[in-house]
C-alpha cells in the first residue's frame, strides 16, 4: 500500500540523515499514522481500513448476486461468489495485520520508510525469533529422545567415584571432573528444556531411583554434582560448582531470551487472530442477513401459496357439490319416471320382491342401483339424500299460503315419487337387516388380525358386517341396526334365558337352590365371555374408524377398493350399541341378570326359616363376588376394545399416524362405556347390599340370642333405645337389633354354677365373636375393603360401624350388664345373727365371708369376655387382623372411626362402672362378715370367760393357751382362702387396690372396737400384738400401702411399757414434748395419748366413778399436754385412710 499522498512529497534518504532529521521523521510519522500509535505503539488498536472497505464491497456484491440469481445453477454460482468474497475478506485482514505491525516498527524505529517496505515475512527480528524458537523445539525433541542415555551417563559418573574404577581405567581427577560436568550439563539441559516439573510428584532424594525415572529435580541435580570420593579435595568441588554456576547462568540467559521471544510471538499472534476473527464475524453477519432476507421471502410466498391452496379447496368442494347435485338430480328424475310409469300403467311395481332379489334382474323395472347387493351402500346413501329432499320440500310448503299449489300435476308427481322412495327405503333396509342377520348367525371365530382374515373358512366376515352396517346407518341413524344386533346376540348366545318354554315351571324348589345358584354363577361367566368377544366386534364393525393396523387401503368383500377408512357411524355409536347390549343382558325385566338374581333370592325367601336366611346370606355374598368379578372383566374388555393384533411395520406407520386423531376419539367412547358399566354395577350391587345388610344384622342378632337361649339364658322382651330405629337414604328403615337383656331374677335363682356352666361358659363367650368376625368378612366382600377410595369407602365404614355398635349393644345391655347387676344380688350381704362358733376347724372348708368363690370366677369370666371382645372384634393396632379398627383406618373415614372409638369407650366405661359397683358391694359384704367374726365372735368368747373389758384385758399371771385369739385365727384363715379367689379374678392393679381397701377396713374394725370398748393389760398386749401381726401378715398379701399396721404395731408398745418409762418413749430422752422426737413426733400427741388411755391401769374405778391414776396425772403434767379422752373422742380421726407413711 502507498502511504504517500498526492500533495505531500516523501523526503529523500539524505534528508533523514541530516541535521534535524529526528524532528522531520516524527512530523512525517504523525501525519501518516493515527495518533494513538505515536503515544503507545504496543497497545494501539488496529484501524482495519482495508477490512472495512472489503466488507462494504462484499455486502454490495452479495445483494446484487441475490437479485440476479435465478434459473438453473444459481445456487452453485452463489456459493462460488460467497467463497471468493470470504477469501477477499481474509486477504484484507492479513493486509491490516501487516499495516499494524509496520506502524509499530516505524514508530519504534522512527523510520517512515518502513510504512512502505515492511513485511512480517522479511522482518529479520521476526525471522531470527522464529529460528530460535524452532531450534529450541528441535533441542527439546532431541533431549526427550535422549533422556534414557542422559540418565545412564549420570549413573556411570556415580560409579567413577569408586577407587577401583579410577585405578582400573587410569582416570585422573581432572578427567573425572570433566566427564562429570559434561554429563551434568546435558542433564541440566534436559531439566530446563525437556523435564516436566509440574507432573513430577516424586521428590525422593534416593539416587537409586534415578535410573528408572525419566524426571529430574533440582535436588537430584545438585546431589549428582556434589557426590565426591574420599580422594577429592575441597578445591576440586569448588571448581565443579564454579563451572556449574557458569553453565547455569548461560542457560538462564538463553531461557530469558526464549521467554521474551514467546511473549512477542504471542502478542503478534493475538493481533493477527483478532483481525481474522473480525473478518469471519463480518462474513457471518452478512450470511445471517442474507438468511433473514430469504426467510422473509419464504414467508411472503408461503402465505400467497396458502391462499391459493384454500381457494383451490373451495373450488374443489363446489365442484364436488355440483357433481353430487347433478347425480342426485338424475336419481330423482329416475325415481320420478318410475313413479309416473307406475301411475300410467296402473300396475304397482313390486319393490319388495325386486329389492330382495326374488325377481330376476332381467325382469326388474327398478334401477340396478337398488336391486344389486354390491350397490347397497351407494343405494342407501342415495335414498337418504332423496328422503332429505322430500323432507325439505315438505317443510318449505306453508299451509294456506298458496305456494306450491299452482301446478297440481307437479304436486301429484312429487307425492308419487315420495311414496316410491319410502317403499324402496323400507325394502332396502329390510334386505340389509336380513343380510346382517344371515352373516352373524352363520357364526365363526372373530379374527381381527387383518382385513383379509374374515374371508378365511371358519371366520366371521366382520368386514361384510361393517359394510352392511354402514349402509343401514342411512336409515333412522341405525336404530333398527343396533336393535337387530342386540336381539341376535341374546337369542344366539343366551337361548336358555331369552327363549321361553311354555311348559317350564318358574318356581324353584328348595332342593334346587344350590343348583340354581350354580347356574347363575355359570351365567356370569358366560356373560363375561360373550361381552368380551362382542366388545371387540362392536369396536370393529360399528366404529367410524378402524384400528391403526387395519387402516391401510384394502379391498372390500364385494371387490371394490375402499377409498377411505372413515365410515358413516357417529363416534358415539359403538357406545350406544354396547350400552344397549349390556342393558338387555343385565336389566331385562324378565330374563336379565338382575331378574335372575331376584328370582333366586325370592325362591329362598319362600322357605321363611333362619336356615334359609343363612343360605340367602351366602347367596348374597357369592352373587356380589361373582358380579364384581364380572364387571371387572367387562371393564377390562371395554378397555381393550381397540387392542391391536400384530405390530405396525415401518411402511404402515405413516398411514396409522394419519388416523391417530380419529382413533384417539374412540377413547372417549370407551371411557363413557366404562362409566356406564360402573353405573350398572352400582345399580346392581346397591339393591343387593341393602337386602344383605338388613339380613346380616338380623341373622347376627339372632345367632347371638340363640346362643344364650340354648345355654341356659332367659331373654326378656326387647327394649327400645334412642337409636333403635334410623331411616336410610332411600326412606326404608334400616334394621336395628332390639336390646333383649338376660333375666336377672332367673340368673339369681339359678346360682353361680348354672351361670358359669351356661351363659359364661368359654364356648358361649366365643361364639358371638365368631359370628361377628364372619359378618365382618362378608361385609368386606360385599362393600369392599375400603382401600380403593370412592363411594364404597363410606358404605364400608358405615356398615362396619353398624355391626360394631350392634355387638356393643348385645355384649353390654343384653349380655354382660345384666350378669354383673345380678352378681350384687347374689351376695350374702348380712351375716348371721348368731355369733360364730370359734375357733373354726381348719380341716373343713373356710367360711366364704358372704362372697362365694364362684363370684370371683364370674368376675374373671366377665373380664376375660370384655378383653376378648376388644381383642377379637376391635383389635386396635393389630395389623393384618382385618377387624373393626383396621377396616375403619383403611377406609380413612374419620367420622366412623371417631364414632367407633366413642362407642367402645362408652361400652367399657359402663362395664367398668358396673364392675366397680359390684366389687364395692362384695367389699362391703366382706367387711360385714369380718366384723361378725372379729367383734361378735371374739366378744362372745370373752363373755364366756367372764372378761367384761374385752379379749385383751387378761389378768396378770394368766397362761396363754394359743398364739392368737380364736377370732383372729379364724379370720386370717378365711381371708387367706378368699385371697386365692380374688387373686385369680382381678388384675394385679385391681387386686392391689381391692386388698388395700380390705386391709384398711380390717384395721378400722379392730381399732374402733379397741378404742371404744377394750382395755389392754400387759399380758393382753402380747396377745394383741400377735393378733395385729397375724392380721398385718394376711393384709399384706397384695399391695404396698399398709402403713397403718406399722403405726399400730408401734402404738402397741404403750401397753407393754411400765409407767415410769412412758415419758422417754413418748417424747424421747430430752423430755421435750415439742421436740418432734419419740412417739409424739412419729404418731402424734393425741393419737398416742388416746391409745395409751386404753391401758388397764390408766383409770381405776371408785364409788364416785372412774378416776385417772396418779402416774397418769404426773406424766401429763410433766409433758404439759391435755388429755383428749377427757372429752368426746372422734374415732374417725384415727381411721386407716388418715395414716400415711412416715
Amino acid at each position: 500500500m502507498n502511504y504517500r499522498s498526492s500533495d505531500m512529497n516523501m523526503p529523500d534518504d539524505e534528508d533523514f540523515n541530516g541535521p534535524g532529521s529526528g524532528n522531520i521523521k516524527a512530523m512525517i510519522l504523525s501525519q501518516l499514522i493515527p495518533e494513538e500509535y505515536i503515544y503507545d505503539p504496543l497497545n494501539a488498536e488496529p484501524t482495519l481500513d482495508t477490512l472495512r472497505a472489503a466488507a462494504v464491497q462484499y455486502s454490495g456484491e452479495t445483494a446484487n448476486s441475490q437479485n440476479n440469481s435465478s434459473g438453473i445453477g444459481a445456487d452453485d454460482k452463489l456459493n462460488q461468489e460467497t467463497d471468493r468474497a470470504l477469501k477477499a475478506l481474509l486477504d484484507a485482514a492479513e493486509t491490516d495485520v501487516n499495516i499494524h505491525m509496520a506502524r509499530i516498527k516505524a514508530v519504534l524505529g522512527q523510520d517512515p520508510k518502513l510504512l512502505e517496505t515492511y513485511s512480517k515475512y522479511t522482518d529479520p527480528e521476526i525471522q531470527s525469533r522464529i529460528q530460535r524458537l524452532e531450534e529450541m523445539q528441535q533441542q527439546r525433541k532431541d533431549l526427550n529422545s535422549q533422556t534414557q542415555s542422559i540418565l545412564n551417563s549420570l549413573n556411570e559418573n556415580i560409579d567413577m567415584n569408586s577407587p577401583s574404577k579410577q585405578k582400573k581405567e587410569n582416570l585422573t581427577q581432572a578427567h573425572i571432573l570433566e566427564r562429570r560436568l559434561t554429563s551434568w550439563e546435558r542433564a541440566l539441559q534436559m531439566y530446563i528444556y525437556a523435564n516436566d516439573n509440574d507432573n513430577n510428584k516424586n521428590n525422593d532424594r534416593n539416587l537409586s531411583i534415578v535410573a528408572t525415572s525419566k524426571q529430574l529435580t533440582m535436588i537430584q541435580l545438585l546431589q549428582h554434582l556434589c557426590l565426591t570420593s574420599t580422594t577429592e579435595d575441597e578445591e576440586t568441588l569448588t571448581q565443579a560448582l564454579s563451572q556449574a554456576a557458569q553453565m547455569t547462568s548461560s542457560h538462564l540467559e538463553r531461557t530469558s531470551k526464549l521467554l521474551q521471544d514467546a511473549v512477542e510471538e504471542t502478542a503478534d499472534s493475538f493481533q493477527s487472530y483478532h483481525i481474522h476473527l473480525i473478518a469471519h464475524s463480518v462474513a457471518a453477519q452478512t450470511a445471517l442477513k442474507k438468511t433473514g432476507d430469504v426467510h422473509a421471502k419464504f414467508l411472503h410466498h408461503g402465505k400467497e401459496a396458502l391462499k391459493i391452496g384454500h381457494a383451490l379447496e373451495v373450488a374443489e368442494a363446489k365442484r364436488r357439490q355440483s357433481e353430487h347435485a347433478s347425480v342426485l338430480l338424475r336419481r330423482w328424475w329416475m325415481m320420478e319416471n318410475l313413479a309416473e310409469q307406475e301411475d300410467l300403467s296402473g300396475e304397482e311395481i313390486r319393490v319388495q320382491e325386486e329389492v330382495r332379489g326374488v325377481i330376476p334382474s332381467s325382469s326388474c323395472r327398478m334401477d340396478p342401483l337398488f336391486t344389486r347387493k354390491e350397490n347397497s351402500l351407494e343405494a342407501a346413501k342415495t335414498l337418504k339424500s332423496l328422503r332429505t329432499i322430500v323432507k325439505c320440500r315438505s317443510s318449505n310448503v306453508k299451509p294456506g299460503s298458496g305456494e306450491g299449489l299452482t301446478d297440481l300435476d307437479a304436486k301429484e308427481r312429487f307425492e308419487s315419487t315420495n311414496r316410491l322412495i319410502l317403499r324402496t327405503s323400507a325394502a332396502l333396509e329390510q334386505r340389509l337387516l336380513n343380510t346382517f342377520s344371515e352373516i352373524y348367525t352363520s357364526g365363526g371365530a372373530y379374527d381381527f388380525s387383518s382385513t383379509m382374515a374374515p374371508k378365511r373358512a371358519g371366520r366371521l366376515n366382520w368386514m361384510m358386517l361393517r359394510e352392511v352396517s354402514e349402509a343401514l346407518m342411512s336409515f333412522d341413524s341405525g336404530r333398527s341396526l343396533h336393535k337387530r344386533y342386540v336381539g341376535l346376540v341374546v337369542s344366539t348366545k343366551f337361548p336358555e334365558l331369552f327363549v321361553r318354554k311354555g311348559d317350564e315351571s318358574e318356581t324353584v324348589g328348595e332342593e334346587d337352590i344350590d343348583g340354581t345358584r350354580s347356574k347363575l354363577s355359570n351365567l356370569f361367566h358366560r356373560v363375561c365371555e360373550v361381552c368380551t368377544e362382542e366388545f371387540q366386534l362392536i369396536a370393529h364393525v360399528f366404529s367410524p374408524t378402524l384400528p391403526p393396523h387395519l387402516q391401510s387401503p384394502s379391498i372390500s368383500s364385494s371387490g371394490k377398493k375402499i377409498v377411505s377408512n372413515a365410515a358413516l357411524f357417529p363416534e358415539t355409536f359403538p357406545l350406544q350399541v354396547a350400552r344397549a347390549l349390556l342393558q338387555r343382558l343385565i336389566s331385562d325385566p324378565e330374563n336379565g341378570m338382575q331378574a335372575q338374581i331376584n328370582g333366586l333370592l325370592d325362591s329362598i325367601d319362600q322357605r321363611g326359616d333362619f336356615d334359609s336366611g343363612a343360605k340367602k346370606l351366602d347367596t348374597f355374598v357369592v352373587i356380589h363376588e361373582k358380579a364384581a368379578g364380572l364387571f371387572h372383566l367387562l371393564k377390562d374388555a371395554a378397555q381393550n376394545m381397540w387392542k391391536t393384533q400384530g405390530t405396525k411395520t415401518g411402511q404402515e406407520h405413516d398411514s396409522a399416524a394419519a388416523a391417530d386423531g380419529a382413533y384417539d376419539a374412540n377413547a372417549q367412547s370407551i371411557s363413557a362405556l366404562i362409566q356406564f358399566l360402573t353405573t350398572q354395577e352400582m345399580s346392581l350391587s346397591n339393591g343387593q347390599r341393602k337386602g344383605y345388610l338388613n339380613l346380616e344384622l338380623r341373622l347376627l342378632h339372632h345367632h347371638c340370642c340363640v346362643n344364650l337361649d340354648r345355654n341356659g339364658g332367659k331373654l326378656l322382651r326387647s327394649m327400645r333405645t334412642e337409636d333403635s330405629v334410623r331411616n336410610s337414604v332411600g326412606g326404608s328403615p334400616d334394621y336395628r337389633a332390639p336390646i333383649m337383656p338376660l333375666d336377672q331374677d332367673h340368673i339369681r335363682k339359678a346360682g353361680f354354677a348354672a351361670l358359669l356352666n351356661g351363659p359364661l361358659k368359654q364356648s358361649v363367650l366365643r361364639q358371638p365373636l365368631i359370628h361377628a368376625t364372619d359378618s365382618l368378612a362378608r361385609t368386606r366382600l360385599m362393600f369392599g375393603s375400603g382401600t380403593g377410595g370412592g363411594e364404597g369407602v363410606d358404605s364400608t365404614a358405615r356398615v362396619v360401624s353398624t355391626i360394631f355398635s350392634q355387638m356393643c349393644n348385645f355384649y353390654g345391655p343384653s349380655y354382660l350388664y345384666p350378669i354383673i347387676d345380678s352378681l350384687g344380688k347374689m351376695l350374702v350381704t348380712n351375716p348371721p345373727n348368731a355369733p360364730p362358733s370359734l375357733p373354726f376347724d381348719e380341716n373343713s372348708p373356710p367360711h366364704n365371708l358372704g362372697v362365694d368363690g364362684n363370684f370371683w370366677i364370674t368376675i374373671e369370666r366377665i373380664h376375660s369376655a370384655a378383653k376378648s371382645f376388644d381383642r377379637e372384634l376391635w383389635a386396635e393396632n393389630r395389623t393384618g387382623s382385618v377387624r373393626v379398627w383396621e377396616i375403619l383406618v383403611q377406609t380413612r373415614s374419620q367420622t366412623s372411626l371417631t364414632l367407633g372409638k366413642e362407642r367402645r369407650i362408652r361400652f367399657f366405661q359402663e362395664l367398668e362402672e358396673r364392675g366397680e359397683a359390684v366389687i364395692l358391694r362384695a367389699l362391703d359384704t366382706l367387711s360385714a362378715h369380718i366384723h361378725w367374726i372379729l367383734v361378735t365372735g371374739g366378744e362372745a368368747a370373752v363373755r364366756s370367760g367372764h372378761r367384761k373389758e374385752g379379749p385383751y384385758a387378761v389378768p396378770s399371771g394368766s397362761i396363754l393357751d394359743s398364739t392368737n385369739s380364736p377370732a383372729v385365727k379364724a379370720l386370717t384363715y378365711c381371708l387367706r382362702s378368699q385371697f386365692v379367689h380374688v387373686q385369680a379374678a382381678l388384675t394385679p392393679q385391681s387386686l392391689s387396690a381391692f386388698w388395700i381397701s380390705l386391709s384398711r377396713r380390717v384395721y378400722d374394725i379392730l381399732v374402733s372396737r379397741l378404742l371404744q370398748n377394750y382395755k389392754v393389760s400387759t399380758v393382753g398386749a402380747v396377745v394383741l400384738s400377735r393378733d395385729v401381726e397375724a392380721l398385718r401378715s394376711v393384709c399384706m398379701l397384695a399391695g404396698n400401702e399398709h402403713y397403718h399396721w406399722d403405726t399400730l404395731r408401734e402404738l402397741l408398745t404403750l401397753y407393754m411399757t411400765p409407767p415410769d418409762s412412758l415419758k422417754t418413749m413418748l417424747v424421747g430422752a430430752d423430755g421435750d414434748a415439742n421436740s418432734g422426737k419419740g412417739m409424739f413426733g412419729r404418731v402424734g400427741k393425741d393419737q398416742s395419748i388416746v391409745f395409751m388411755s386404753r391401758r388397764v391401769d390408766y383409770r381405776y374405778r371408785t364409788n364416785q366413778g372412774s378416776r385417772k391414776s396418779q402416774w397418769v396425772k404426773e406424766l401429763l403434767e410433766e409433758l404439759g399436754v391435755n388429755d383428749p379422752t377427757d372429752g368426746r373422742v372422734n374415732i374417725g380421726n384415727y381411721a386407716a385412710e388418715n395414716i400415711t407413711s412416715a
